[in-house]
């Protein structure tokens, strides 16, 4: 687990916040924690990261738990959400709806079913559940809005930590990139191939990098609009939770 800590300082200008809780105990590596401020390091240097940078060791998205998720320019969209006192999604399938809605566009219940893959009477419901929260409004019309503040805030990118183990690191990143904006595979030690393991993850758009120098910076993808929207309510809804502090 990342922790702030001797090697694993805040980045200046960047704020840490705890991970939603989980149940169970996920099981703890030792050496990769040795990756911890070069996580942190090359989280820094995002772009974006200058005016804002949001932290979440150990993050717990829709698919996965990556070691360090970073979301860059989240100030304004962050405070937006925070403020308006509507509840957090963190059900996939009232996520998937909200996402296939426009807060500017109303569309019908077979839309959003065609989007979502999701049946009418199962958007339906779901509809009349967001509807009655303030999630989403009905128009006289019969269609939906969904509310402005349902955009995922920031951009975001997923870091897996590995000694070496390139594949494994890969395969897991893999998994990250369906939810967030980005991810890369951050490694101990260089693999012995590099020409072929850059061929490999380039193909992906998976970044990668040794302690906390970039071989190949992370392509932004198009991850599953409905998991990018839990994840980002997921981090506003721990945000929430405590009073982080800008690193001094």
């Amino acid at each position: 687990m990342l922790h702030e800590g001797p090697t694993a300082r805040v980045p200046e200008g960047a704020t840490e916040v705890s991970s939603p809780e989980r149940p169970g105990r996920r099981f703890q590596p030792t050496t990769e924690r040795l990756l911890d401020a070069d996580l942190r390091s090359l989280a820094s240097r995002l772009p974006g990261a200058r005016i804002g940078l949001l932290l979440a060791p150990e993050f717990p998205g829709p698919q996965g738990v990556t070691d360090l998720l970073a979301v860059t320019r989240s100030g304004a969209a962050l405070e937006k959400r925070l403020r308006s006192g509507i509840p957090f999604v963190t059900s996939l399938s009232d996520s998937a709806v909200l996402a296939a809605l426009s807060p500017r566009r109303a569309h019908t219940a077979e839309f959003v079913a065609r989007r979502s893959g999701m049946s009418v009477n199962q958007v339906r419901r779901r509809l009349s559940s967001l509807t009655a929260r303030g999630m989403s409004t009905r128009l006289e019309s019969g269609n939906f809005l969904r509310h402005e503040v349902f955009t995922p805030v920031g951009r975001s990118y997923s870091f897996e930590a590995k000694v070496s183990d390139w594949q494994q690191g890969l395969s897991q990143a893999v998994r990250y990139s369906v939810w967030s904006d980005a991810s890369a595979v951050v490694l101990l030690k260089p693999p012995r191939d590099l020409s072929e393991v850059i061929s490999r993850y380039h193909g992906l758009g998976i970044g990668l990098a040794v302690r906390d120098r970039w071989l190949l910076k992370p392509t932004i993808g198009r991850p599953d609009a409905g998991l990018r929207l839990v994840a980002s309510e997921l981090l506003a809804k721990s945000v929430s939770h405590q009073k982080p502090s800008p690193a001094a």
